[in-house]
């Protein structure tokens, strides 16, 4: 029974591999470092960010998803034509009997192109660990692992970039950019499959109420390899009121539909949830998937409200 399942994961992640290889979360807008280096030092402030995903609850080795990430803008206060950003990317993927990391660092220089359009373009330079753990299997069994293959580290270079204003954003980057396959340094798992370069697409816009009372921002990201698999597309909208509270529906296309709720607590911490109810087959299994993120962010902080109603951030400033 346990090679029975062994067999089956395997055969689920490299299948995987050449769909999708690449973590999604539902609150794309928030996490929009995770996706594209170039965002960081797009607002003023520090921001900080932690978040977990557990996709296909129930289901025994279900995937999970944590991740960190840091960044900070050099010289935005004052700028005159340009600045720049600076940020950190940690994240950990478990599925099955295989879990992935990666660590990244990235800088960003940021432009402006005219007096409402900016130009963020960026680079994340980091590397990526695949590894089978001995969860359920016997790693002295000859059958599957001869006991030199459970880990392979390889590098990984991630480019981007972000064109915005106050009320538009457009993102743009390309992961698994340096192609490889799983084997590095005389390691391989599996036959040394690509890792294929998956581009992240990302288009956000704002409509404000008279007043300020309601900001609402429909959203649509892309992901796909341009070769394998259907791409993974999602549509979503959130409302935020007086900056506080933002509630919310994403759409992933053949997939899940999904709730979100944000919620500002304090001056800039902000508290994210998303629940996806399956609508694939998966949802015989009642395969559904929840999200929390945690972070200092400026997406809802109110560090300008007294000066021009909203934060100094692409996604809340106003002309």
């Amino acid at each position: 029974m346990k090679k029975l399942i062994v067999i089956l994961f395997i055969f689920l992640f490299f299948a995987d591999v050449k769909a999708q290889q690449l973590d999604h979360y539902t609150q794309f807008t928030l996490n929009d470092y995770g996706m594209n280096p170039a965002v960081a030092g797009s607002a003023n402030s520090l921001g900080f960010l932690v978040g977990n995903r557990t996709q296909w609850r129930g289901f025994e080795g279900e995937p999970n998803s944590e991740f960190a990430s840091i960044t900070y803008a050099l010289g935005k206060k004052g700028y005159k034509k340009y600045w720049h950003g600076v940020g950190a990317f940690v994240e950990q993927d478990k599925f099955g009997v295989f879990t992935n990391k990666v660590a990244y660092l990235s800088y960003a220089i940021h432009l402006k192109m005219s007096s409402k359009y900016r130009a963020g373009f960026g680079i994340a330079a980091g590397v990526k660990s695949v590894a089978l753990s001995n969860i359920v299997y016997d790693m002295n069994d000859p059958v599957f692992f001869d006991g030199s293959n459970r880990k392979v580290i390889v590098p990984d270079i991630i480019p981007g970039i972000y064109l915005y204003s106050k009320r538009f954003s457009l993102s743009i980057s390309v992961h698994n950019a340096y192609k490889n396959t799983l084997s590095f340094g005389g390691k391989q798992l599996g036959s040394g499959i690509d890792l294929l370069p998956t581009a992240y697409i990302s288009l956000t816009r704002k409509f404000i109420s008279h007043g300020y009372s309601f900001i609402t921002i429909p959203a649509l990201n892309i992901q796909t390899n341009f070769r394998n698999g259907v791409p993974s597309v999602n549509f979503n909208l959130i409302t935020y009121y007086k900056k506080r509270v933002g509630v919310g529906l994403n759409y992933r296309m053949h997939d899940a539909v999904s709730a979100i709720l944000q919620v500002r607590i304090y001056k800039n911490l902000i508290v994210g949830i998303a629940y996806d109810l399956t609508v694939s087959r998966f949802r015989a299994g009642k395969a559904n998937s929840d999200e929390i993120m945690i972070g200092y962010s400026p997406i809802m902080s109110v560090e300008e409200l007294e000066k021009q109603h909203v934060a100094d951030c692409p996604k809340f400033e106003v002309f």
